[in-house]
């Protein structure tokens, strides 16, 4: 019977899996992501207005919202304005991905337009 090696000639344990990386990213994951680098673009136009702003996505708006696409939540005393995209009316209107980030792109202007006051449309590229 052979013995098995447990270490490397250095002496170190071989190395089976290097941390905690997620193999694959799940569509909410990458929803959000595309949605965060689309906002810094929009961000970066504003010229500092939109600095404080945070985003959020959510899968589906309240019921008694309707069915909107996104909306923006004003800021108080306390917390800074938000603007929250939800995500499952947005992906059902859009068959491509190329769909997807140009509806993503132009509801953020729109709700960022309704932020600072400018035309979304100077948010966007």
């Amino acid at each position: 019977m052979g013995s098995r090696r447990r270490h490397e000639r250095h002496g170190r344990t071989p190395v089976v899996f290097r941390g905690r990386v997620p193999a694959v990213r799940s569509r909410a994951q990458e929803f959000a992501r595309r949605a965060g680098a689309l906002f810094a673009d929009i961000r970066e136009r504003a010229a500092g207005e939109l600095d404080s702003v945070d985003l959020f996505v959510d899968d589906v708006p309240a019921p008694e919202a309707g069915l909107e696409l996104a909306c923006v939540r004003p800021a108080e005393r306390s917390v800074p304005a938000a603007i929250v995209i939800h995500r499952l009316p947005v992906i059902a209107r859009c068959e491509t991905d190329a769909e997807l980030t140009e509806l993503l792109a132009g509801v953020l202007a729109d709700q960022a337009g309704l932020l600072t006051g400018r035309d979304p449309g100077d948010l966007l590229r």
